[in-house]
């Protein structure tokens, strides 16, 4: 392991480690559950439409007929 920086006051000492294959997975599972929780917030944060602008947006769900 090498120290990459070192406080004199005692503080935390960063360290470099070698970044395995497991290290590697567990990182990328980690980001993949930011990025969704990053998008469900967003999702939250948006105002929902309104059904006015679906009806004159044809709006609906897909491969669904609509019956008029």
């Amino acid at each position: 392991m090498e120290i990459v920086k070192k406080h004199d006051s005692g503080g935390l000492v960063w360290k470099r480690i070698k970044l395995t294959s497991t290290r590697k997975a567990n990182a990328k599972k980690r980001l993949h559950r930011v990025w969704q929780n990053e998008a469900v917030l967003r999702a939250c944060a948006e105002p929902p439409p309104s059904k006015a602008t679906d009806v004159a947006a044809g709006g609906g769900e897909k491969g669904v007929e609509q019956s008029t």
